[in-house]
Protein backbone atom coordinates (compact mmCIF):
# COMPACT_ATOMS: atom_id res chain seq x y z
CA UNK A 1 0.00 0.00 0.00
CA UNK A 2 1.13 3.44 -0.85
CA UNK A 3 -0.63 5.44 1.84
CA UNK A 4 -4.09 6.86 2.09
CA UNK A 5 -5.39 8.09 -1.23
CA UNK A 6 -8.99 9.20 -1.56
CA UNK A 7 -11.02 8.65 -4.68
CA UNK A 8 -11.85 11.79 -6.62
CA UNK A 9 -15.41 12.45 -7.73
CA UNK A 10 -14.36 11.50 -11.26
CA UNK A 11 -12.93 8.19 -10.01
CA UNK A 12 -16.11 7.43 -8.07
CA UNK A 13 -18.07 8.02 -11.28
CA UNK A 14 -15.74 5.72 -13.26
CA UNK A 15 -15.99 2.93 -10.71
CA UNK A 16 -19.77 3.18 -10.54
CA UNK A 17 -20.22 3.31 -14.31
CA UNK A 18 -17.88 0.38 -14.97
CA UNK A 19 -19.46 -1.67 -12.18
CA UNK A 20 -22.94 -1.02 -13.59
CA UNK A 21 -21.72 -2.26 -16.98
CA UNK A 22 -20.20 -5.41 -15.49
CA UNK A 23 -23.42 -6.19 -13.63
CA UNK A 24 -25.40 -5.96 -16.88
CA UNK A 25 -23.28 -8.64 -18.54
CA UNK A 26 -24.53 -12.22 -18.70
CA UNK A 27 -21.46 -13.62 -16.97
CA UNK A 28 -21.29 -13.26 -13.19
CA UNK A 29 -18.02 -11.41 -12.45
CA UNK A 30 -17.94 -12.80 -8.92
CA UNK A 31 -18.03 -16.38 -10.13
CA UNK A 32 -15.36 -15.67 -12.75
CA UNK A 33 -13.26 -13.90 -10.11
CA UNK A 34 -13.24 -16.93 -7.79
CA UNK A 35 -12.50 -19.30 -10.67
CA UNK A 36 -9.50 -17.20 -11.64
CA UNK A 37 -8.31 -16.64 -8.08
CA UNK A 38 -8.23 -20.36 -7.40
CA UNK A 39 -6.67 -21.11 -10.77
CA UNK A 40 -3.90 -18.52 -10.38
CA UNK A 41 -3.37 -18.97 -6.64
CA UNK A 42 -4.46 -22.54 -5.80
CA UNK A 43 -3.12 -22.32 -2.25
CA UNK A 44 -5.97 -19.87 -1.46
CA UNK A 45 -8.51 -22.71 -1.85
CA UNK A 46 -8.00 -23.63 1.81
CA UNK A 47 -9.37 -20.22 2.83
CA UNK A 48 -12.83 -20.90 1.40
CA UNK A 49 -15.68 -23.32 2.08
CA UNK A 50 -16.02 -26.37 -0.18
CA UNK A 51 -19.17 -24.97 -1.78
CA UNK A 52 -18.36 -21.53 -3.14
CA UNK A 53 -21.94 -20.60 -4.12
CA UNK A 54 -22.62 -18.61 -0.94
CA UNK A 55 -19.14 -17.07 -1.01
CA UNK A 56 -19.67 -15.90 -4.60
CA UNK A 57 -23.00 -14.33 -3.64
CA UNK A 58 -21.67 -12.65 -0.48
CA UNK A 59 -18.68 -11.23 -2.36
CA UNK A 60 -20.98 -9.68 -4.95
CA UNK A 61 -23.30 -8.25 -2.29
CA UNK A 62 -20.30 -6.79 -0.46
CA UNK A 63 -19.07 -5.08 -3.62
CA UNK A 64 -22.63 -3.85 -4.32
CA UNK A 65 -22.78 -2.23 -0.88
CA UNK A 66 -19.33 -0.73 -1.25
CA UNK A 67 -20.18 0.85 -4.60
CA UNK A 68 -23.42 2.28 -3.20
CA UNK A 69 -21.51 3.94 -0.34
CA UNK A 70 -18.53 5.29 -2.26
CA UNK A 71 -19.49 8.87 -1.43
CA UNK A 72 -19.42 8.05 2.29
CA UNK A 73 -15.98 6.59 3.14
CA UNK A 74 -16.70 6.60 6.86
CA UNK A 75 -19.73 4.40 6.31
CA UNK A 76 -17.90 1.64 4.49
CA UNK A 77 -14.53 1.83 6.23
CA UNK A 78 -15.91 0.73 9.60
CA UNK A 79 -17.63 -2.26 8.02
CA UNK A 80 -14.49 -3.20 6.14
CA UNK A 81 -12.43 -2.95 9.30
CA UNK A 82 -14.72 -5.52 10.92
CA UNK A 83 -14.59 -7.66 7.79
CA UNK A 84 -10.80 -7.53 8.02
CA UNK A 85 -10.94 -8.79 11.60
CA UNK A 86 -13.02 -11.77 10.47
CA UNK A 87 -10.62 -12.47 7.59
CA UNK A 88 -7.73 -12.79 10.05
CA UNK A 89 -9.69 -15.61 11.71
CA UNK A 90 -10.13 -17.29 8.30
CA UNK A 91 -6.35 -17.35 7.86
CA UNK A 92 -6.09 -14.49 5.38
CA UNK A 93 -2.64 -12.91 5.34
CA UNK A 94 -1.74 -9.38 4.19
CA UNK A 95 -0.09 -10.75 1.04
CA UNK A 96 -3.38 -12.35 -0.02
CA UNK A 97 -4.94 -8.92 -0.53
CA UNK A 98 -2.58 -8.25 -3.42
CA UNK A 99 -3.57 -11.50 -5.12
CA UNK A 100 -7.26 -10.74 -4.72
CA UNK A 101 -6.93 -7.18 -5.98
CA UNK A 102 -4.95 -8.16 -9.02
CA UNK A 103 -7.37 -10.93 -10.00
CA UNK A 104 -10.44 -8.77 -9.36
CA UNK A 105 -9.20 -5.84 -11.43
CA UNK A 106 -7.97 -8.10 -14.24
CA UNK A 107 -11.34 -9.87 -14.27
CA UNK A 108 -13.21 -6.57 -14.57
CA UNK A 109 -10.81 -5.42 -17.28
CA UNK A 110 -11.30 -8.55 -19.34
CA UNK A 111 -15.06 -8.44 -19.00
CA UNK A 112 -15.27 -4.79 -20.09
CA UNK A 113 -12.56 -4.87 -22.73
CA UNK A 114 -11.85 -1.44 -24.23
CA UNK A 115 -14.38 0.16 -21.88
CA UNK A 116 -11.95 -0.54 -19.02
CA UNK A 117 -9.48 2.20 -19.90
CA UNK A 118 -6.42 3.39 -17.97
CA UNK A 119 -8.39 5.92 -15.92
CA UNK A 120 -10.93 3.26 -14.92
CA UNK A 121 -8.14 0.86 -13.93
CA UNK A 122 -6.50 3.56 -11.77
CA UNK A 123 -9.86 4.34 -10.14
CA UNK A 124 -10.39 0.66 -9.25
CA UNK A 125 -6.80 0.31 -8.03
CA UNK A 126 -7.25 3.37 -5.82
CA UNK A 127 -10.49 1.99 -4.43
CA UNK A 128 -8.94 -1.40 -3.80
CA UNK A 129 -6.02 0.23 -2.01
CA UNK A 130 -8.47 2.00 0.31
CA UNK A 131 -10.40 -1.22 0.91
CA UNK A 132 -7.18 -3.07 1.72
CA UNK A 133 -6.07 -0.37 4.13
CA UNK A 134 -9.41 -0.51 5.94
CA UNK A 135 -9.39 -4.30 6.14
CA UNK A 136 -5.78 -4.60 7.29
CA UNK A 137 -5.86 -1.85 9.91
CA UNK A 138 -7.35 -4.00 12.69
CA UNK A 139 -4.69 -6.67 12.21
CA UNK A 140 -1.92 -4.24 12.92
CA UNK A 141 -3.76 -2.28 15.61
CA UNK A 142 -4.81 -5.35 17.55
CA UNK A 143 -1.45 -7.09 17.29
Amino acid sequence: MTGTVELSAAQVALVRASYAEVKRLDQNYSSLFYHRLLEQHPFTRALFPDDLARQISVFRLTIDALIEQLDEPGAWQAGLSELGRRHVNYGVLPKHYGYVGSVLIDTLAEMLGERFDAATRIAWETLYDRVTQAMLSPKFEDG
